[in-house]
């Protein structure tokens, strides 16, 4: 009787030995689960700065300086009240830098309360506070500019006020001489926005509730106006576009 060798019989058709065919399951389950990984991570977004913005003592409004490049962005969050109206104007050292405003409980990819590139008002902005908490504010570059890599540094002007500040401007002059310390309190706000340009006060009256101060300043189309209540700079505000 003859015996047959069952050995290479039983073995056909599968690997030559088991560490083999453990090695290639291994492999075949890891690779798996790197595309499944990959699959699943997002991929990275562009840069968000956040910042709080926050009053000195006694101020209601502030300058804010800061940078975007390509597609990131410079998100502010604001505290205001209802009823209050919050202020805002960007003014960028390139034209391709715009903001949006947003409501309490939005943000970028939902619908703005104000947006920049499209208004009529361009970079300014004003408006009456709805709902209570934080207002957010996001500066960016557009799409063109962004995907181009390019860089805008920009000086962001914050404030909430409870009245209208158009009212300011609204004040009747009244008589009398305008302190020379409120000239120079204005002076030294502006110099503190706008640099160490070349000034002249171009007007200066005593309104109801406070002075009002125009400077011309070196280089630029438009005058600036500092509101002072006679023992501190209030505000100020560009009086042109952007």
């Amino acid at each position: 009787m003859v015996e047959e060798d069952e050995s290479a019989e039983g073995r056909e058709g599968f690997p030559e030995s088991t560490p083999d065919l453990i090695n290639t399951m291994k492999m075949q389950v890891l690779l798996t689960a790197v595309a499944l990984v990959g699959a699943a991570m997002p991929v990275l977004a562009d840069k968000t700065h956040i910042e709080h913005v926050a009053f000195a003592k006694g101020k209601s409004s502030t300058v804010i300086s800061g940078k975007v490049s390509g597609g990131d962005t410079a998100l502010y969050r604001v505290h205001a009240k209802a009823g209050q109206y919050l202020r805002l104007s960007l003014v960028p050292d390139k034209e391709s830098a715009d903001f949006n405003v947003y409501v309490p409980g939005r943000g970028p990819g939902d619908e703005a309360w104000f947006a920049s590139a499209t208004a009529e008002a361009g970079r300014k902005f004003t408006g009456k506070v709805e709902k209570t908490g934080e207002q957010t504010v996001t500066v960016f570059l557009n799409r063109a500019a962004g995907r181009k890599g390019a860089t805008a540094n920009f000086k962001l002007h914050v404030g909430v006020t409870d009245k209208h500040p158009g009212e300011h401007a609204e004040e009747k002059p009244a008589g009398g001489e305008v302190p020379q310390k409120v000239v120079d309190d204005c002076l030294a706000a502006l110099r503190k926005q706008i640099g160490d340009k070349k000034m002249k006060v171009i007007s200066k009256k005593r309104g109801e509730a406070s002075f009002v101060v125009d400077v011309q300043a070196e280089g630029v189309e438009k005058p600036w106006r500092c509101f002072h209540d006679g023992t501190k700079c209030t505000g100020t505000e560009y009086q042109g576009e952007g």
